[in-house]
């Protein structure tokens, strides 16, 4: 299940700061899904919700953890179903409705979007 704590990776590094950091960037992301597709056309799904929690859905099942933000970097902390070390990246921000590539999984390329809704 270390699957989903790999893509909230490339959530994370999904939203870089541009010429100012917006006071929350990860605010676009509260209510909405964030949809990580792999080359192979696996889909992850990331909730991330205000207050530093996120849940997420994969073929091999659904998780749930911890978010932070410190020093320009943004940590997804799998919880559930089993514990992962963080995994951390550049804190960026996107907007709903944006498209872009990153890195997922075993550096594999993945293309990012967030969704309006859940």
């Amino acid at each position: 299940m270390k699957f989903l704590a790999k893509a909230a990776i490339a959530a994370a590094i999904l939203m870089a700061a541009g010429p100012a950091l917006a006071a929350d960037p990860m605010s676009a992301a509260y209510g909405n899904t964030v949809t990580i597709v792999y080359g192979d056309g696996t889909t992850v799904k990331l909730f991330i919700d205000e207050g530093g929690s996120y849940t997420g859905e994969s073929p091999q099942g659904q998780s749930a953890g911890t978010w932070t933000i410190s020093g320009g970097q943004t940590c997804f902390t799998q919880t559930a179903p089993e514990a992962t070390p963080p995994s951390c990246g550049p804190t960026v921000s996107k907007n709903v409705g944006d498209t872009w590539e990153g890195t997922g999984q075993g550096g594999a390329p993945v293309t990012v979007s967030i969704v309006a809704g859940r």
